[in-house]
C-alpha cells in the first residue's frame, strides 16, 4: 500500500484522488443515519432475539412458570420498540395463555384479544386457532357457555381446514371438556376418543396425557371413580415422563380430591400435601384453592375441625378472589360444619348463608349451561338445514339449465328441420311450462314445511328449557330447609345456654341469647319470603300455561310500573352500573282506575320492556361519549275505555327491519349467550291472548324507541 501512495505521488495523481475521495465520504455519510432510522425496519438480530425470547419462554411453561411468564414480558416489550407485531402477538398470546391457567380471566382476556387482532390482520391461521382455543377456555371460566362453545368449534373447524393434527387433538379435547361440564357426556365422550386416536396416530404423547385428563374429568362427573382414578393415574404417569410437572401436579390434586370423596382421608392428605408445596414452588397458584378445599374436607372427616379451618379459611379468600363458585360453595360448607363442631355458632351461621348463597346460584347456573348446550345445537341444526336447503335449490336450478341447454339443442335442430320440428318444439314448451309450475308448487310447499319443521324445533327446545325451570323451582324451597335446619340447632343452643346462665356470667348468656334469637327472627323472615316467592312463580307458571279462562284482578296499575321500574333499575345488567341516577322519568297519570290485569304476567311484560330500555341505554353511552345524557321516560295515561302504558327511551334505537322482527320467537340483537329471544315474543301474547289489549313498537336507529301498551278496563 506504501508503495502505491509512491506512485501516485511521483506521477502527481495523490492529491486529487484524496479530494475525490473526500467528497464522496462528505456525501455518503450523511445517508447512514437514514438508512439505520428508517421505520418499520427492526434490525434483524433483535427480531431474533424476540423470537429466542418467545421460544424459551414457551419451554418453561411446565417447568418454571414464572420465568416464562417474564420472558414473555421480555419479548413482548422489545417488541413493541422494534415495531415488530408478530412477535409482540405471540407474546401476548402467551400471557394469555399464563393468565388463563391462573384463572386470572381478565388480563387473560386482554391479551389473547390483542393477539388476535394483529393476527387476523396478518392472515395468520394457525395462531387463530391457538387463540379461538384460549377463548374457549376463558369464555367457559367465566360463565358464558354459549361462546365457549362457539370458540371451540371454530377452533375446530380452521384446524380441520389446515389438517393441523396438532390443533385437531387439541381442539376435539377442549370440546370433550366442555360437553361434559355441560352434561353433555355422549358427545364429550365422542370428542374425547378421537383427540386421543388422532394423538396416538402422530405419537402426540401431549395431546394422549390432554385426551387422558379428559376421560377422567368426563367419568369423574358421572360418579364412575375406578375409571375416572385410573384415567387421570395413566395421565399423570405420562405426564411425568414428558416433565409436564404442572400437568402432573393438577391430575394428582384430582386423584386426592376422589379419595377424600370415597372416604381414603389420609391418601387425600398425602396426595394434596405434595401438591401444595409442588404448586406453591411452581407459582401454579390457579389450583392451591382446591387443594385447600381438599385438605380441609379430609381433616373435618378425620374430626379435626382446628385444622380444618386453618386449611379452609385461605382456600375459600383465593377463590372470593378469583370468583370461582364452586370453591367458595364448598368451602363454605366445609367452614360452617367445621365451626359448628367447635361451638362457634355466629361463624357457623355466617359461613352457611354463604354456602346457601352460592349453591342457590350454582344451581341456576347449571340451567344456564344445559340452556347454552340446547341453544348451541339448535343454532348448529338450523344450519345444517340451510345448508340442506342451498343444496337443493343448487340441485334445482342445475337441473332448470340442463333443461334449458337440451331445449337449445332442440331448438338448433328445430331451426334445420322447420316444418317437421316445430309442433313438437310447441308441445315440449307446453310440457316445460306445465313442468316448471309443477316445480314451482313443489318448492313453496318444501319451503312451507321445512318452515313449520324449523318452528317446531323452537317450540320443543322451549319445552324442555321450560322443564329445566320448573325443576329448578325446587331451589328456594330447599333454601327454606336449610335455613329451618340451623333454626332449631340456634334454638337447642339457646336452651342449653338459658340453664347454666348465672351469677356473674349472665350478662354474656344474655347477649348470646340475644343474638341467637335475632338470628332465628332473620331466619323465619328469610324462609316466609322465599316461600312467598317459590309460591308467586308456580302460580304465574300455572296461570300462564292455563288454556282455559282465567279471572283478572283489579290492580292499581300505577304502583305496579313504579315497582317494576325500581326493580329494573337496582336489577340492571353490569353493563348499565355506569347509568346515572337521573335515567329514570316517570310521569304517571293521578286519575288511572283499577285496571284488571293478571299481576305476574303484567309485571313479566313492564320488567322486560324496562330491562331492554336501560341496556339499549348503556349501549348507547359507551358509543356516545360524555356528552350523551339517557334518558328512560316512562307515563301512563287514560284513554277512551282503556289504559295506556308508554316506554320512551332514547338509546340506541331500532332498524326497519328489527321493528319487523322484534316480536319473532328466539330474534334477538344481543351477543351470543345474553339473550334468549323470548322475552318480547312472551310479552307480546301476554298482552294481546291473555288480557285483550295490544302492544306496539315505534323506533329511530340511533335515536329512541318507544312502545306503547294498552289494557281494557273492562274484560271480555
Amino acid at each position: 500500500m506504501a508503495e502505491v501512495f509512491l506512485i501516485l505521488r511521483k506521477v502527481g495523481l495523490f492529491r486529487p484522488l484524496f479530494v475525490l475521495l473526500l467528497t464522496l465520504a462528505g456525501l455518503l455519510l450523511p445517508l447512514a443515519p437514514l438508512r439505520a432510522t428508517t421505520p418499520n425496519a427492526p434490525a434483524a438480530a433483535d427480531t431474533v432475539r424476540v423470537q429466542q425470547l418467545n421460544q424459551l419462554a414457551f419451554e418453561l411453561r411446565s417447568s418454571n412458570p414464572r420465568l416464562s411468564r417474564a420472558r414473555f414480558e421480555e419479548a413482548a416489550a422489545l417488541a413493541t420498540r422494534l415495531g415488530y407485531a408478530s412477535g409482540q402477538a405471540q407474546a401476548w398470546l402467551g400471557l394469555g395463555f399464563y393468565y388463563r391457567k391462573r384463572n386470572e380471566y381478565a388480563p387473560a382476556l386482554a391479551f389473547t384479544q390483542q393477539a388476535a387482532r394483529i393476527f387476523r390482520q396478518r392472515h395468520d391461521s394457525p395462531n387463530l386457532i391457538a387463540v379461538g382455543y384460549n377463548l374457549g377456555y376463558i369464555y367457559f371460566g367465566q360463565g358464558n357457555y354459549a361462546r365457549a362453545l362457539a370458540s371451540a368449534q371454530q377452533g375446530l373447524t380452521q384446524a380441520e381446514k389446515l389438517r393441523d393434527s396438532k390443533w385437531l387433538v387439541l381442539t376435539n379435547a377442549q370440546l370433550g371438556f366442555i360437553s361434559t361440564q355441560l352434561g353433555e357426556y355422549g358427545q364429550a365422550l365422542a370428542y374425547l376418543e378421537q383427540s386421543r386416536a388422532l394423538a396416538r396416530q402422530t405419537n402426540d404423547k401431549g395431546g394422549v396425557a390432554q385426551s387422558l385428563r379428559g376421560l377422567g374429568d368426563l367419568y369423574q362427573a358421572q360418579g364412575q371413580w375406578t375409571q375416572a382414578r385410573r384415567y387421570y393415574t395413566e395421565g399423570a404417569t405420562l405426564a411425568r415422563s414428558l416433565g409436564d410437572n404442572p400437568g402432573r401436579i393438577v391430575l394428582e390434586v384430582y386423584i386426592a380430591d376422589m379419595a377424600e370423596r370415597q372416604g381414603r382421608s389420609a391418601e387425600a392428605l398425602r396426595y394434596a400435601r405434595q401438591a401444595r408445596a409442588e404448586l406453591r414452588r411452581l407459582d401454579v397458584v390457579g389450583y392451591l384453592p382446591l387443594v385447600d378445599l381438599v385438605m380441609a374436607r379430609a381433616q373435618l372427616r378425620l374430626r379435626r375441625p382446628d385444622s380444618a379451618i386453618y386449611y379452609g379459611q385461605p382456600g375459600l379468600q383465593a377463590s372470593q378472589e378469583r370468583g370461582v363458585k364452586e370453591d367458595i360453595r364448598d368451602g363454605s360448607r366445609v367452614l360452617a360444619e367445621a365451626s359448628a363442631r367447635l361451638g362457634r355458632f355466629a361463624d357457623a351461621y355466617r359461613y352457611h348463608r354463604l354456602f346457601a348463597a352460592y349453591d342457590d346460584s350454582l344451581s341456576s347456573r347449571a340451567l344456564i349451561r344445559r340452556t347454552a348446550a340446547l341453544q348451541y345445537g339448535f343454532e348448529l341444526r338450523q344450519q345444517q338445514a340451510r345448508i340442506g336447503e342451498l343444496t337443493r335449490t343448487t340441485v334445482m336450478v342445475r337441473q332448470q339449465n340442463q333443461q334449458q341447454q337440451w331445449l337449445l339443442g332442440v331448438s338448433g335442430i328445430g331451426l334445420l328441420l322447420v316444418t317437421g320440428l316445430s309442433v313438437v318444439l310447441g308441445s315440449n314448451y307446453r310440457q316445460k311450462k306445465r313442468a316448471y309450475e309443477l316445480l314451482s308448487r313443489q318448492q313453496a310447499e318444501l319451503v312451507a314445511t321445512q318452515r313449520q319443521l324449523v318452528a317446531a324445533e323452537k317450540w320443543a327446545f322451549v319445552g324442555e328449557l321450560s322443564a329445566g325451570i320448573a325443576h329448578e323451582l325446587q331451589n328456594p324451597l330447599n333454601f327454606m330447609n336449610r335455613l329451618a335446619s340451623v333454626s332449631n340447632e340456634l334454638l337447642e343452643q339457646e336452651a342449653a345456654g338459658a340453664v347454666g346462665a348465672a351469677g356473674p356470667t349472665a350478662a354474656p348468656a344474655d347477649e348470646l341469647g340475644q343474638e341467637i334469637m335475632s338470628g332465628l327472627r332473620r331466619n323465619l323472615h328469610e324462609i316466609s319470603q322465599h316461600g312467598q316467592r317459590a309460591s308467586s312463580i308456580i302460580n304465574s307458571m300455572l296461570a300462564h300455561a292455563r288454556t282455559g279462562a282465567t279471572t283478572l284482578q283489579p290492580t292499581n296499575l300505577n304502583a305496579l310500573v313504579a315497582r317494576q321500574l325500581r326493580l329494573a333499575y337496582e336489577g340492571r345488567p353490569d353493563t348499565a352500573l355506569l347509568l346515572p341516577a337521573g335515567v329514570l322519568h316517570p310521569v304517571l297519570g293521578d286519575d288511572l282506575p283499577l285496571v284488571p290485569v293478571l299481576v305476574p304476567e303484567v309485571e313479566r311484560v313492564l320488567l322486560n320492556l324496562f330491562t331492554n330500555a336501560l341496556y339499549a341505554l348503556a349501549d348507547r353511552a359507551v358509543l356516545a361519549g360524555p356528552g350523551y345524557v339517557p334518558e328512560l321516560r316512562v307515563s301512563t295515561a287514560l284513554l277512551a275505555g282503556q289504559v295506556q302504558v308508554q316506554v320512551r327511551d332514547n338509546g340506541t334505537g331500532m332498524s326497519p327491519d328489527v321493528q319487523q322482527r322484534i316480536f319473532q320467537p328466539f330474534f334477538t340483537t344481543k351477543p351470543v349467550g345474553e339473550g334468549t329471544g323470548l322475552g318480547l315474543s312472551l310479552a307480546h301474547d301476554i298482552i294481546t291472548n291473555g288480557h285483550g289489549g295490544t302492544l306496539r313498537v315505534v323506533s329511530e336507529e340511533g335515536h329512541f324507541t318507544e312502545f306503547t301498551l294498552t289494557l281494557p278496563l273492562k274484560q271480555g
